[in-house]
């Protein structure tokens, strides 16, 4: 049925089905599975069904790399989902239509790839080069490139080389250590003060720091916060550029979740119930036996002492006004909330 996008991936690439078959039924296999995630409205993250969009996406990159050595193959993906769309639209037509579809799918995976091929680039590069690879290492590919772990085995494997995962993980545990000793203090607020406009502020933090989680990754941390009735600004890791693209996803998710008007409470619990709902927080402090959980309806969980407000849709409105590189792989942004934009 996927014969025709194969043939497509042989012309765009120049190499024969024949001898690398499971480079391009992987590429084949992938796209497909990617398109019709994207039509259901998913976009690419670290969290659940985004996290499985990213990582299909991203390792068809790796594998068209295997083929032609490209690592910013977006018109060459654009092509290949149109075949994929062509399939698609015959065997359900009434679901799928290339004509409405593929201006959606494409933007997706441009901006995908865009984020994925700037690391893809470096990483694959410093691989290349390396006869064996640490645990450790892969760790710094990962945090320093946002290389994934199993590409990066995967790779490794190519040359008959295992990467130590128990050491990995040491490091990466290490790592979320010296992230939250570094931003002790950061659930305390940040509020200059407690005033209406300050706690709209705060609530905002929350919704901008899940969001960043999001539409970045996973690995983003919170490393200091400052709220007045002028502006938020927020301080987070992250060494890549933050493309206006990202800055936009960003303001629709929080300003979707503002429309939802979500339900903001709080629970007491202990930190380990905490940490087990998956709660943002800073588990390797000592907290007292009970801590406040915030939960934005279903979006956010926070270790936070508050003040907040009871819905979202208080803040009626938030805007990213600025965003700026503070050094040491760290991001500032500068932002608006409710009545003063």
């Amino acid at each position: 049925l996927y014969f025709p996008a194969i043939k497509k991936i042989e012309m765009l690439s120049g190499k024969k089905y024949i001898e690398d078959k499971p480079a391009m039924r992987i590429i084949a296999d992938h796209l497909k599975a990617s398109i019709f995630i994207i039509l259901s409205g998913v976009i690419p993250s670290n969290k659940e069904q985004g996290y499985l969009l990213r990582r299909l996406i991203r390792r068809s990159v790796v594998k068209y790399h295997e083929l032609t050595g490209n690592f910013t193959p977006t018109q060459e993906f654009k092509k290949i989902a149109e075949e994929i769309l062509n399939i698609e639209e015959e065997v359900d037509p009434e679901n799928i239509k290339k004509e409405r579809d593929l201006g959606r799918v494409s933007e997706v995976l441009s901006d995908e790839l865009i984020r994925f091929c700037k690391s893809l680039d470096r990483g694959l590069k410093i691989i290349e080069k390396t006869k064996k690879l640490s645990g450790k290492e892969a760790f710094d590919l990962y945090q320093s490139y946002g290389f994934p772990l199993e590409i990066t085995i995967e790779l490794m494997a190519q040359k008959d080389q295992k990467i130590n995962i128990e050491e990995f993980k040491k490091e990466f545990e290490k790592h979320k250590e010296l992230s939250r000793t570094s931003s002790a203090g950061k659930f305390k607020g940040g509020l200059v003060d407690t005033s209406k406009q300050a706690i709209l502020g705060h609530t905002a933090t929350h919704l901008l720091h899940k969001a960043l989680k999001d539409i970045l990754g996973e690995e983003i941390s919170q490393k200091g916060s400052n709220i007045t009735n002028e502006r938020i600004r927020f301080d987070f890791n992250y060494k890549e550029k933050i493309t206006e693209g990202d800055i936009n996803r960003i303001a629709q998710v929080i300003n979707a979740k503002i429309k939802e008007n979500l339900k903001i409470e709080f629970e007491l619990m202990s930190p380990e119930k905490a940490k087990q709902e998956g709660a943002i927080g800073l588990f390797n402090e000592k907290y007292q036996e009970s801590v406040k959980v915030y939960k934005i309806g279903e979006y956010s969980k926070e270790i936070c002492g508050g003040p907040h407000v009871e819905f979202t849709g208080k803040l009626k409105k938030f805007k990213i006004i600025k965003q700026e590189n503070i050094g040491q792989g760290q991001k500032r942004i500068y932002a608006k909330v409710g009545d003063i934009i």
